[in-house]
């Protein structure tokens, strides 16, 4: 793959003579902390840039056509997100950008896999359209896994492998995104034809290996996959550092794993296969409390060096998807991508400079940002089958039963895994109830791509939901409609509304709606300003919290409840996955 990114030889001319003095530079910033992240320590300087590059290091004074006095302030290369996935953000490019900015993230590594699922290859290349001129560099690891549970799944579309080899070759591919450890075991041997043409073209392979240890992670390990992101817990890391594979070190809205994970830091001597990753994080967390910085701050916080902190946000990155020579550092040639900080310990961004050009500074936002333009077809994604009934989305039994035996998917806040527990449940009038005082509810996926009258049914505990219920199209990952409550009415009249609006989130109680936030592109991203999209995901949470719900965050676990390859169970609109055997189970075990 391409090292350097140079447009034209006349180009090179410009910036070695820019680099030594012969045409004046850009932007030159005087008085710099510099966080040298080759070096791993701290020293002053003063940055040349010329254009989009970076083409010195100086300590003599320099004339250049904007002079930048950062009077003494650390200067560190643009933060990176190793492993994100856009759609899971709500927003479009444009509006991502403007919220990250002031975050000082200029790069980001996105498995676009979501969008896929739902449209396909034009899905991605949509993806790419909408990134065109907007401040963050965005990398794409092409999805692996289209559908990620072949014959356990409905999707929207599906990704071969001439697709994959044909957008492993577009210039900002970098990697063959994530592939699930049951994909290369159990599935075909496509899995393992794209993890070839990945080879072939010089690029590398990214894991899923929720859970995995001992010979199953060398075998994965064996098989290409080089990092992963399902780390929780520092001994998991150690072992997956100790055998070469790079640990993205997650902090997404409800997948926080870096308290935990970053203790493996401190029992290693070498942190460059420490990487710094959102994976799944909304807008409002991101404003609340930050996005790679946020990562960044908890690690020095935990006790990690603040250089070491810096290199897993930066460096590390680059290196692992070899493109230290373009961004990732201070230094000649690499992209004028820079965060200028107040604060070392505490993060604290000041400026940003993106491409050469100063994007952010002292609060505002200095990038002319355009509006969100999206085509027809992307829009109106939700097909619901006409003849859908409330009782198609709960578990009826012969009447002559009186109780059942039954699996329940457990949510633990905060993870994105979910536990099996089995229970005793009332059947009435040949209907399997809910039971609201253990926090029991009914749980459906329904088929929305093809308009299929599929519906994958259980139940689930830990939303805590009464008189009513709440409902998304955003399903890991085949992003069917999925819809929680205590009765069947409220869970499909959630279905219906989700359908009208083109998808997105909804809170429903005694067939009203009580709060909905809109995602008309693929059911997945909003087309309006990251501050609506914000505001509208409060309200929702607000109103699934007046309805009982103690998750903080409701609808983001929502979305991984679905998902067939995270232990123990997922649910899709086939029915219930036990995801270590990866086979369809039947959620009731007994009657009587």
């Amino acid at each position: 793959m391409r090292k350097y990114f140079f447009e034209k030889p006349g180009k090179i001319r410009e910036y070695l003579l820019a680099s030594i003095g012969k045409i004046k530079p850009s932007i030159i910033l005087k008085n710099t902390l510099i966080i040298d992240v080759y070096s791993g320590d701290i020293h002053s300087g003063n940055i040349v840039i010329y254009k989009d590059r970076i083409v010195g290091i100086r300590k003599e004074d320099i004339k250049a056509e904007l002079e930048v006095d950062v009077k003494g302030k650390y200067v560190a290369p643009g933060f990176m997100d190793a492993h994100i996935h856009i759609e899971s953000t709500l927003l479009a490019p444009l509006e991502l950008s403007k919220i990250l900015l002031p975050h000082g993230v200029t790069s980001v590594f996105a498995d676009p896999h979501e969008l896929a699922n739902v449209l396909g290859i034009k899905g991605i290349k949509l993806l790419l359209k909408m990134s065109r001129n907007v401040p963050l560099r965005i990398f794409i690891e092409v999805p692996s896994r289209v559908p990620t549970a072949p014959g356990l799944e409905t999707t929207g579309a599906q990704l071969n492998t001439k697709d994959v080899r044909k957008l492993l070759k577009t210039p900002y591919a970098v990697s063959l995104g994530e592939l699930n450890y049951q994909n290369v075991l159990y599935g075909s041997y496509e899995y393992l034809e794209k993890i070839v043409i990945a080879d072939e073209l010089g690029l590398i392979v990214n894991g899923h290996m929720a859970g995995l240890k001992d010979e199953l992670l060398d075998a994965m390990i064996s098989a290409g996959l080089v990092d992963d992101h399902e780390c929780i817990s520092y001994e998991e890391a150690i072992e997956r550092v100790r055998r070469g594979c790079a640990v993205m070190v997650r902090e997404g809205s409800t997948e926080r794993n870096l308290e935990n994970v970053i203790k493996a830091a401190d029992k290693v001597k070498d942190t460059r296969k420490f990487l710094m990753c959102t994976d799944d994080k909304h807008p409002d967390d991101i404003l609340a409390e930050g996005h790679i910085d946020f990562n960044v701050r908890k690690a020095i916080e935990h006790g990690v060096d603040p250089v070491k902190a810096v290199q897993m946000a930066t460096l590390n990155i680059a290196q692992h998807f070899g493109l230290e020579y373009y961004i990732g550092s201070i230094a000649p040639l690499r992209k004028a991508d820079i965060v200028i900080l107040d604060d070392l310990e505490k993060v604290k961004v000041n400026k940003v400079i993106f491409d050469g050009k100063i994007a952010y500074s002292d609060g505002k936002v200095l990038w002319n940002i355009g509006k969100v333009r999206v085509p027809k077809w992307a829009l109106r994604t939700v097909k619901i089958n006409p003849e859908l009934c409330p009782k198609d989305l709960i578990i009826t039994v012969n009447k002559q039963y009186s109780k059942a035996f039954v699996r329940v998917m457990k949510v633990i806040e905060n993870q994105i895994v979910v536990k099996e527990e089995k229970v005793w449940l009332s059947v009435k009038e040949g209907i399997i109830a809910s039971d609201v005082e253990r926090d029991v509810l009914h749980i459906a996926v329904v088929e929305r791509h093809k308009g299929l009258k599929n519906v994958g049914k259980s139940f689930v505990k830990g939303f805590g939901i009464k008189n009513g219920a709440i409902g998304s199209t955003v399903a890991h990952d085949h992003h069917n409609v999925v819809v929680v409550g205590d009765n069947a009415n409220d869970m499909f009249f959630a279905v219906k509304e989700l359908e009208k609006m083109g998808g997105g989130f909804i809170v429903v109680s005694k067939r009203r709606v009580l709060a909905k936030l809109p995602l008309p592109i693929a059911g997945l991203i909003s087309t309006k300003k990251a501050s609506t999209v914000i505001k509208k995901i409060r309200e929702v949470n607000r109103a699934a919290h007046s309805l009982g719900c103690s998750l903080e965050k409701p609808f983001m676990q929502l979305s991984f409840i679905t998902l067939p390859t995270v232990p123990e169970l997922g649910l899709t609109d086939k029915g219930l996955i036990d995801s270590k055997r990866y086979k369809l189970v039947n959620p009731v075990i007994a009657l009587t």
